[in-house]
C-alpha cells in the first residue's frame, strides 16, 4: 500500500509538471496557408494530384507534364519550376524536425537524469518507446520512400500536433517516472525501509529537473513549428507568381490562401 502511494505521488505530481507547460509547447498558430491538392514528394520529383485523379508532375529532367503531356517550358519559365520543385522537397518534409525536437528534449531530460542517477542505460525503455512513437508519427505522411500530404494536410498538421504533445507526455510519464521511482526506490531502501524524507527531496530535485528543461527548450519547439508555418506563407508566394508565369499550373495551384 505504501509502495502504491509513493509511486502515485511520484507520478501525479511530475504529470502536472509535464501538463503545466503543454499550452508553451503547442502555443502556436495554425498556418494561414493550406494544401488544396494532393501533393508526393519523393526527394527530387513533385506530384500534384487534384481531386478527381489529374496529376502534374514536375521531374528534375522532364520538367512539367500535365495528364501525361510535356508543357513546353522557355528557359526562365523552366528555371523558376525547378527552383520551386527544390523548394517543396526542401522546406515541406522539414515537418519531420519539429517531432525530432520533441524527441532531443525527451531524449536530453533522459541524459541528465541518467547521470544522476549515474546510470546510463537506466532509462533505455524510455527512449525506445520515445523514438517508437516518433517512428509512428513521421508515418502519417511518409509512406514507400515518399512524403505524401493530403489536402488541408497544414491545417489537420496544426491540430495533430497539439493532440501528438499530449499523446507524447503519456507516452513519457508512464514509461520515465516509472523507471525513475524503481531507481529511488532502489537507491533509498535500507535495511530499515525506505527513507520517506530523503525520498521527497529526490522526488522535488526530479521534478524540478524536468520543469526547467521543458521551460527552457519549449519555446524552441514552438519557434520551429511557427517557423515552418512561415516557410509554407513563403512557398505559396512564390507558387503564385509561378502560376503567373507558367498559366497551365493554375488547375494545380497547390496552395490554398
Amino acid at each position: 500500500m505504501f509502495k502504491r502511494f509513493i509511486y502515485g505521488l511520484l507520478t501525479a505530481s511530475l504529470f502536472m509538471t509535464s501538463l503545466s507547460q503543454a499550452h508553451v509547447i503547442g502555443g502556436y498558430k495554425a498556418c494561414k496557408v493550406d494544401l488544396h491538392h494532393e501533393l508526393h514528394l519523393d526527394g527530387q520529383g513533385v506530384q500534384i494530384i487534384d481531386a478527381e485523379g489529374r496529376k502534374a508532375i514536375i521531374d528534375a529532367k522532364k520538367g512539367l507534364v500535365i495528364e501525361d503531356k510535356p508543357i513546353h517550358l522557355s528557359a526562365h519559365q523552366q528555371q523558376l519550376l525547378q527552383q520551386y520543385r527544390q523548394h517543396l522537397n526542401s522546406a515541406i518534409p522539414k515537418v519531420k524536425e519539429v517531432g525530432q525536437s520533441g524527441v532531443a528534449l525527451a531524449n536530453e531530460v533522459i541524459d541528465e537524469v541518467s547521470t544522476k542517477f549515474n546510470n546510463t542505460h537506466a532509462f533505455d525503455n524510455v527512449r525506445q518507446s520515445v523514438s517508437d512513437f516518433y517512428n509512428k508519427l513521421e508515418q502519417r505522411y511518409h509512406h514507400n520512400g515518399e512524403w505524401v500530404f493530403k489536402p488541408k494536410a497544414l491545417s489537420a498538421m496544426h491540430d495533430n500536433w497539439q493532440k501528438d504533445f499530449a499523446d507524447a507526455k503519456r507516452v513519457f510519464n508512464a514509461e520515465f517516472f516509472a523507471s525513475a521511482f524503481t531507481l529511488l526506490q532502489q537507491k533509498m531502501s535500507t535495511d530499515e525501509g525506505i527513507n520517506f524524507t530523503e525520498l521527497q527531496k529526490q522526488l522535488a530535485e526530479l521534478k524540478g529537473t524536468v520543469r526547467q528543461k521543458l521551460k527552457s527548450h519549449s519555446a524552441e519547439i514552438t519557434k520551429k513549428a511557427q517557423g515552418y508555418c512561415d516557410d509554407m506563407d513563403k512557398l505559396a508566394k512564390e507558387e503564385r507568381s509561378l502560376v503567373e508565369t507558367i498559366p497551365e499550373l493554375q488547375n494545380y495551384q497547390l496552395f490554398n490562401i
